[in-house]
């Protein structure tokens, strides 16, 4: 059991940026962006700090030579969900932090988590409070590169804010196939799993969640911030 802290930084160290805020009296502050561990320690230099990392062991051994203390959130931690995930050791603490967050949000209703960054994560919570898996298919910039990777001339692109259908050159054609093909990959999940799922509520996060536009429905959630809130909520079992 640990010691209930009124006043503690939450990191979540993805794969390409970290995020920082302070809670206190289990109320998120500012969430803060960053890029490094260099700048993430300018934040959490000598506090308490609830931590979840996908990242290697080296930047959390950093971390803690610079924090008054560290409570590490894991596959192993007590969630407040029951999991029939048979893979437990090798699920992204990422994904487990998101639905955990739709939990707190569920309302008893079936849920489906969206996050779209560096992979594209769907997870489903059902009704009864259960976890039971859901897919991954790689984001923006995977698609991008491997295209570019895998191929003699294609060259590599990043994302541009506006795409067309209709690619009139190589660069438009290969924006077209990522950007649309996304959309349209993502779209077709949503409509399958509502369709095999009554009473479903949609959350969307993610650091790419932003560029994509889906059809405005009541049943649809972007929370930027699930990851963070489900950091939260884990770590209040523990601090109870």
């Amino acid at each position: 059991m640990l010691e209930a802290k009124k006043s503690y930084l939450i990191v979540d160290a993805g794969n390409t940026s970290i995020k920082v805020a302070l809670v206190e009296n289990q109320e998120m502050g500012i969430v803060h962006r960053v890029k490094t561990w260099g700048e993430a320690l300018e934040f959490v230099k000598g506090r308490h700090v609830v931590l979840a990392s996908v990242l290697g062991t080296e930047d959390r051994s950093s971390l803690k030579l610079n924090v008054a203390s560290v409570h590490q959130v894991t596959s192993k931690s007590r969630l407040p969900f029951r999991s029939l995930y048979t893979s437990m050791d090798t699920v992204g603490i990422d994904r487990l932090c998101n639905v955990a967050a739709a939990k707190l949000h569920s309302s008893g209703k079936n849920n489906l988590i969206i996050d779209i960054g560096t992979c594209v994560k769907f997870d489903f919570l059902s009704a009864d409070g259960f976890y039971h898996g859901g897919s991954i298919a790689p984001g923006i910039d995977m698609r991008y590169r491997s295209l570019n990777h895998y191929t003699s001339k294609l060259p590599l692109l990043t994302f541009k804010d506006k795409v067309s259908l209709i690619g009139e050159n190589t660069n438009a054609s290969i924006h077209s196939g990522v950007i649309n093909g996304m959309t349209h990959e993502i779209q077709g999940m949503i409509s399958r799993y509502e369709r095999d799922f009554d009473e479903l509520q949609i959350f969307l996060t993610g650091g790419d969640a932003s560029y994509f536009d889906f059809p405005q429905k009541s049943n649809i959630f972007a929370n930027k911030n699930l990851t963070l809130e489900g950091i939260v909520e884990i770590y209040k079992i523990h601090a109870l």
